[in-house]
């Protein structure tokens, strides 16, 4: 404590107080909702490079609302069964967790196939994805509105507190995702930035598209859990979407995406504890700032063009 009273700049940022209890002294009982914060934010900002490049913004979050789904349907059953909602939140492999991740992988299968109808148009497979999903989770919450806190909680990123097995759970999920994107990080680059010459130099361009997508479901499924639904989408979106709006060179996308993921998870859940905000739309609203740059750069280069002699 002495320590960190000695340097000004860490003492305010530390010792700052809310509730009769100072950030430090909270730190023993966040550690792990902050720990869960920064894994998801570093995976998901980095599979989110892949997201916005091949343009499947609307499949993760189609996945994100099955995954969401698959949760609140965990609930249900529960409740059915005569179990209270905080049993089944704290039987994370058994329970909530495990059908979120089951529901997640199906749809990424799913929606990884190529649709050979032409009235139904892959658009609108995703738009049903995505609304469908969310009203039935809606009409969960209002068949369990006793319960409906608790679930609330998971789905839109309330929950401050997770548990040690969740954490480890996180922890071996980024693990493996990032494990695997490292030993197929050339064939995801190729299959993703060009396809066609991909499939024509012999690359099993279906299979590399299923297995990234199936990384990227699953990394949904298990941050839900962690952090809720909103936030996860929002660290599968902002940060890379903040990053390739500063670069065009894949290796300072991703650096700056991870970079802008971390920093946002932390400093949001900060902001939550001081200002006694939700964690997750904290998280999120921190993200957005780091559009400012790549927003100010795109803006100052148009201006460029429109003000030069050949504008």
């Amino acid at each position: 404590m002495d320590f960190v009273r000695s340097i000004p700049l860490l003492s305010n940022l530390l010792l700052v107080e809310r509730n009769g209890m100072t950030f430090l002294d909270a730190l023993p009982i966040l550690q792990n909702g902050i720990l869960a914060g920064l894994l998801v934010a570093l995976v998901s900002a980095f599979l989110g490079v892949y997201v916005i490049l091949k343009r499947i913004v609307f499949v993760s979050a189609a996945i994100s609302q099955i995954s969401s789904l698959g949760v609140a349907c965990a609930f249900l059953v529960a409740a059915m069964l005569g179990h209270h909602a905080s049993e089944v939140k704290s039987q994370f492999l058994s329970g909530p967790g495990l059908t979120s991740v089951v529901f997640a992988c199906l749809a990424a299968l799913l929606l990884a196939r190529q649709v050979s109808e032409k009235r139904i148009t892959r658009e609108s497979i995703l738009g049903i994805g995505y609304v469908l999903p969310a009203g039935l989770t809606l009409v969960v919450l209002d068949l369990l509105s006793a319960e409906a806190h608790a679930i609330e909680d998971i789905l839109f990123g309330n929950s401050v507190f997770v548990s040690v097995e969740q954490l480890r759970v996180q922890a071996v999920t980024a693990v493996a995702v990032l494990l695997i994107h490292l030993l197929l990080y050339k064939e995801f680059i190729f299959t993703s930035l060009d396809p066609e010459t991909a499939t024509a130099c012999g690359m099993r361009t279906r299979l590399f598209n299923r297995i990234l997508l199936l990384t990227i479901a699953f990394t949904i499924a298990v941050s839900i859990m962690s952090i809720g639904a909103l936030p996860v989408f929002a660290f599968m979106v902002i940060p890379a979407s903040a990053a390739l709006t500063l670069t065009e060179r894949l290796g300072p996308a991703f650096f700056l995406s991870v970079a802008f993921g971390v920093s946002a998870a932390l400093v949001g859940f900060y902001l939550s504890f001081v200002f006694s905000l939700p964690t997750g739309p904290a998280m999120l609203a921190t993200a957005g700032v780091f559009l400012i740059p790549g927003g100010a750069r795109t803006l100052l280069h148009r201006w460029r063009l429109v003000g030069s002699p050949t504008g």
